[in-house]
């Protein structure tokens, strides 16, 4: 795949955010040199260091979300799953990247979860329509929105980016406070960002002047205040919907496949000694992921991402002219049956070792590819594998003719720029001997 093996020529996406948040500063949408600075100073934020640390605090929010499960299995109530991975994913942004601490699950929403399920906006069938034709007139979306400040064409939610704004800098302030009591800081997502701001921060720096610099020395290697922020909402964005997205995904398909839940269980009982699995135990977990991955081929989160080409090339029999859009289709890609046979069964033993090594490594990408792969991945799989840790060992998850769907039946779902589940997906629950 050219926009890949290519990737000098494909760095920027050719669709960003529309918006006045500092959302449009996050390393997802940012272009060129800016995009290579940023990726550089939050890589080390993201090392295995700072992950093993980081599971203490997901580990707890996994437990809680079990007692929760537990406790709807014993009332014989169904799983409202998205509402559920949306208050758990919620509770570990809160505490990582913003340094809240929220214990909403299995309660009605506070104020934080409520901010993060209304960040993105989610649009009917027509308005949905107009945002997808605005997508081929970004000057005009940037007129209406930005220009205008018509709120209703702004991609973001501005009311919960005022919000995340408000609570970031009353964080950073009051960090900033223990630092020079000499107090101890948390060693959290978000110390990390503030660290690579510094004191000496590049408030000053315009930010499109990055952008135009000839020089890697030329270019400020900290953050500005409103690149720190756009980094933590990004953080929110792309950790809050995807995860719990797949989370819902990944325990339907669980519920649908009695037989692989079970096998996924004996993994999780050999492999795990204790009632805190430890970052090594989880990463043996193979099985697990072999589910996951099977999980996101078949529902991608976000199954389209695109490139914009900086110069003409010629590539086999196809020639890409200079500033043209290249859609790539993930979901269509992992839908290939040359790759995957009969690609609408659910069969996780498509990524063991051998069966992954006879296939085209651009075949799974769900996550991207290249360069450009999200930075936060290893930390997806992490929530992800640790909430199915510790919920498995203690419920199991079935469809029966009171769910939704129903026993034999599919969810519906839609694409808002983002995979949406039109039905919110309900399980029954049973609990473990």
């Amino acid at each position: 795949m050219f926009w890949s093996k290519d990737f000098n020529n494909f760095t920027d996406r050719a669709v960003g955010v529309i918006t006045r948040s500092y959302l449009k500063h996050g390393l997802f949408f940012l272009q060129g040199r800016s995009w290579r600075r940023m990726r550089h100073i939050l890589s080390p934020s993201f090392t295995t260091g700072k992950l093993k640390h980081t599971s203490l605090t997901i580990d707890q929010a996994a437990q809680r979300l079990t007692s929760v499960l537990e406790s709807l299995a014993r009332k014989g109530e169904l799983l409202p799953i998205k509402y559920i991975s949306g208050q758990y994913t919620s509770e570990i942004i809160a505490r990582t990247g913003f340094g809240l601490e929220t214990h909403c699950l299995g309660e009605e929403d506070d104020e934080f979860t409520q901010m993060c399920k209304s960040l993105i906006k989610i649009h009917g069938p027509i308005r949905n329509l107009l945002t997808t034709f605005l997508l081929f007139f970004p000057r005009l979306h940037t007129f209406l929105s930005n220009t205008l400040g018509l709120q209703s064409f702004d991609q973001v939610n501005l009311e919960a980016d005022r919000y995340f704004k408000h609570v970031l800098t009353k964080t950073v302030s009051e960090r900033q406070e223990i630092l020079k009591e000499g107090g101890k800081l948390p060693k959290d997502l978000l110390q990390s960002l503030i660290q690579a701001k510094e004191l000496g921060d590049n408030d000053n720096v315009e930010l499109n002047e990055v952008a135009k610099s000839e020089s890697w020395d030329d270019l400020p290697k900290n953050m500005s205040e409103k690149e720190l922020i756009g980094q933590s909402i990004l953080i929110l964005f792309a950790g809050f919907e995807t995860t719990s997205t797949t989370l819902q995904f990944c325990l339907y398909l669980l519920a649908q496949h009695q037989d692989v839940q079970e096998k996924l269980l004996l993994e999780i009982q050999e492999v795990i000694q204790s009632e805190t699995p430890t970052y090594e135990e989880v990463n043996k977990l193979k099985y697990m992921e072999q589910v996951l991955d099977e999980t996101l081929r078949l529902f991608p989160p976000l199954p389209i991402i695109t490139r914009k080409a900086l110069e003409t090339k010629t590539y086999g029999d196809v020639t890409v002219p200079q500033g043209a859009w290249v859609m790539v289709l993930l979901d269509q890609i992992m839908m290939d049956p040359k790759h995957f046979p009969q690609p609408e069964q659910f069969d996780p033993e498509r990524f063991s070792e051998e069966n992954v090594s006879k296939r085209d490594s651009l075949s799974f990408v769900p996550f991207g590819s290249g360069p450009r792969l999200c930075l936060g991945m290893r930390l997806a799989y992490l929530e992800l594998k640790l909430a199915l840790v510790h919920v498995l060992r203690k419920v199991k998850v079935e469809l029966n003719d009171k769910t939704e769907p129903k026993r034999g039946e599919k969810p519906k779902i839609s694409y808002h720029g983002i995979v949406v589940v039109d039905n919110p997906i309900q399980l029954a629950l049973t609990l473990r001997g």
